[in-house]
């Protein structure tokens, strides 16, 4: 009896463990960080473009972006080409582009 109470213990915790780890791998597989230097913006398509090294990211942004200029309060108008910015959120389902909750405008 004591073994069948410790053995279905242990399986819960086990359950349990495996359930936490899953949901911390999916988090972080969603969650992301990209910077670099603005190339494009398109205030059409609520995009801009990021270039890090040769590489462009695709950033979308909505009407809750929250928008800074060196972490002080700002707006799409202070993202501009040559701008390096600093943009956090989480990545659409097949990674391709940033789904911005925050940028961050580095430099003039």
């Amino acid at each position: 009896m004591k073994r069948n109470y410790l053995s279905g213990c242990l399986l819960c915790l086990t359950l349990v463990a495996l359930v936490v780890q899953l949901s911390a791998a999916d988090k972080a597989a969603s969650s992301g960080r990209v910077s670099g230097i603005v190339q494009m913006v398109s205030k059409d398509t609520s995009t801009i473009t990021v270039r890090k090294g040769s590489v462009p990211h695709t950033i979308v942004y909505t009407a809750e972006t929250k928008f800074t200029n060196r972490n002080k309060p700002g707006s799409i108008d202070d993202v501009k080409e040559g701008r390096r910015v600093i943009c956090l959120g989480k990545f659409d389902d097949k990674g391709a582009k940033l789904m911005a909750t925050r940028i961050d405008v580095r430099t003039e």
